[in-house]
């Protein structure tokens, strides 16, 4: 009885409203263009299906950092259960030029020993690095990276790092994909990533 409801008011709205139909024909060809506004002038372009959970008043942890957490909801999703989790930093980071900065980051052989065993620990117990630490070119913009390599039930993770205008921003990308194309949408959302003054 409920359900002959529903139809009936949907179709009492199209028929008072005939342009709704159009409209919503026409908004189904339109492309997927949602733009995510970050703090510090970033920005970014989620893809298609992946929505921006609420940071509520997250003021950042004790080295300033400002989290923001996006996750997949698409169908496939429900599979691979991506996620992607932005770091910012309050404070600039030093150096002559963005190449500079980020080369900075991990220029000692203990930060870069830290900083692999660090996304190790975070992946899961027993993971193995899929790629090593290294500078990638996403997009525009070159990152310094490391993929990891979970055990069975757990997500593997993309941990990448960039500096842009003076500006730290970090991501830690998830997901249960085991095969080659794994962290997809993950390259897109970095590689859309752009900052203003």
């Amino acid at each position: 009885m409920m359900r002959l409801r529903r139809r009936l008011a949907a179709l009492a709205m199209l028929a008072l409203c005939p342009g709704l139909a159009d409209a919503q024909e026409q908004t189904a060809d339109v492309p997927w263009n949602r733009t995510v506004t970050l703090d510090q002038g970033f920005s970014l372009v989620a893809p298609e299906g992946w929505k921006l959970e609420d940071a509520g008043d997250d003021e950042g942890d004790a080295t300033g950092r400002r989290r923001v957490h996006l996750v997949c909801r698409t169908p496939a999703c429900k599979r691979t259960q991506e996620t992607c989790t932005l770091l910012l930093r309050a404070e600039p980071v030093a150096g002559a030029d963005d190449a500079a900065r980020l080369a900075g980051l991990y220029a000692e052989p203990l930060a870069r020993y830290f900083r692999l065993r660090a996304v190790l620990k975070s992946t899961s117990a027993g993971a193995s690095l899929r790629s090593p630490l290294q500078t990638l070119r996403i997009g525009e913009r070159d990152w310094t990276a490391v993929e990891t390599d979970a055990k069975h039930n757990k997500k593997s993770g993309l941990f990448a790092e960039t500096v842009i205008g003076g500006r730290y921003l970090g991501a830690i990308c998830r997901t249960c994909e085991t095969g080659a194309i794994r962290h997809r949408d993950a390259r897109a959302l970095l590689a859309s990533i752009r900052r203003r003054e």
